[in-house]
């Protein structure tokens, strides 16, 4: 069964391809490591979707991307505005409906991008049952080369 949930990706850079498809290029795994702050990085992007089941549609949703607690983009859809970029549910049977998901897919750029010291980038969705939580970035100095350490 799917439940509602936030799905993000941060990365160097997101590139359309020919046909629809995207690529996704230098992709982060939970952390990005800068050698001194502060520090300006050319480009940051992030893919964000927000997956619901078809028979529970988003009617509110509220994107904010968070660097702590610092507003550095937001994004709001009313019902209208979501009703209108989704496929109809009413259109599908019960078990159709079970079977399926809607999402909202977002992709956004900060170009250039700046980080003054350490901080965690989190992606925060509000919508009519509450507030739902992305995976986050934690932006960190990092550690010196092995051969740089003192005995």
């Amino acid at each position: 069964m799917i439940t509602r949930h936030v799905e993000t990706l941060f990365c160097d850079d997101i590139r359309h391809e020919v046909g629809g498809k995207l690529s996704f290029i230098g992709v982060y795994s939970g952390g990005l490591f800068v050698p001194a702050f502060p520090v300006t990085l050319p480009k940051l992007c992030l893919s964000v979707k927000i997956v619901t089941p078809a028979d529970e549609p988003i009617k509110v949703l509220n994107l904010r991307v968070l660097r702590d607690e610092e507003i550095l983009q937001e994004i709001a859809l009313d019902e209208e505005q979501l009703a209108a970029a989704s496929d109809s549910a009413e259109e599908m049977t019960e078990e159709q409906r079970k079977e399926r998901v809607q999402m909202a897919q977002f992709m956004l750029a900060f170009s250039p991008i700046q980080f003054e010291d350490a901080c965690t980038l989190r992606v925060r969705v509000q919508t009519e049952d509450g507030e739902l939580h992305g995976m986050a970035l934690k932006v960190d100095q990092a550690p010196p080369p092995a051969d740089m350490v003192p005995d």
